[in-house]
């Protein structure tokens, strides 16, 4: 077997007092015909744990477009709920617990058995659509790749796909939105989950305003529905606020705004109350 030169450069340790505290490692091996191999052992730093009632998630994936039902988009909050917004390695197995579930969305345990396991396989089916505008490309994706429902347990567990790792982890250097679980988990409607989350984006100016075609394409509402205003306004919009305003802190309000006669747009203006 051919052997390898190797050559181990050793840095400076600074000293604290009695203690020596090693602020930073780094071996170069020197192979000789091959390019140098660095490990840089301060990238494995320990993380607090990650606060189960924060969901984070980049702002690409806030603004994606995709439609699930209420349990699946519950489950996927509960799933991002577990992961730290600096983790490095989010390959590990996540688990849910139903009875977590049952107590976050007051649903029977019985039923909450069921919706963990039907939330978490229709996250492996459902098309998360994203769009980089920078270099005008799309992304197709799912949430979960792989997962082990405990029937007489109630409990599951599972893995994030490959492809949404980039939108849930490593976000310090990108656009991220962090919510309240707790709150979104309240919610009855899809909607309005999906416009929390929005609103949420802009929580410390409490003002946004965002284009009905900008809703319709992140809310995935096809051209043939809601065609007009007054259905959008009576089956989307209003059910949401309405719904909010019950049920967390803020105190929101809307108005439209018109370009020439047309409604294009909604201002929303939001306050924790």
């Amino acid at each position: 077997m051919e052997r390898f030169p190797v050559k181990v450069e050793r840095f400076p340790v600074k000293s604290t007092g009695a203690l020596t505290a090693l602020t930073f490692i780094e071996f170069t091996l020197k192979y000789e015909g091959f390019k140098n191999t660095h490990i840089n052992m301060s990238k494995n730093k320990r993380l607090k744990s990650a606060d189960q009632n924060l969901a984070t998630q980049s702002n690409k994936l806030i603004e994606a477009t995709y439609r699930m039902s209420v349990p699946a988009k519950r489950v996927m909050l509960m799933l991002l709920g577990q992961i730290h917004p600096a983790q490095k390695d989010i390959s590990k197995k996540i688990r849910i617990e139903a009875l977590d579930y049952s107590k976050k969305t007051g649903i029977d345990p019985s039923q909450a058995y069921k919706d963990i396991q039907n939330g978490c396989m229709e996250l492996m089916k459902t098309i998360i659509t994203t769009r980089k505008s920078e270099d005008k490309t799309t992304e197709h994706c799912v949430v979960v790749s792989w997962m082990k429902y405990h029937d007489s347990e109630g409990w599951l567990e599972a893995t994030f796909s490959t492809w949404i790792t980039q939108y849930i982890h490593c976000l310090a250097r990108i656009g991220y939105t962090t919510i309240t679980i707790d709150e979104a988990l309240r919610f009855k409607r899809f909607y309005t989950i999906r416009l929390y989350e929005l609103l949420m984006q802009f929580k410390k100016t409490q003002e946004r305003h965002i284009k009905i075609q900008s809703l319709r394409q992140i809310f995935q509402i096809d051209n043939t529905t809601y065609i007009r205003f007054a259905d959008f306004r009576k089956w989307v919009l209003e059910p949401s606020v309405k719904e909010i305003n019950e049920k967390t802190k803020w105190d929101l309000i809307w108005e439209p705004i018109k370009t020439g006669r047309k409604i294009t747009s909604i201002s929303f203006v939001f306050e924790n109350t």
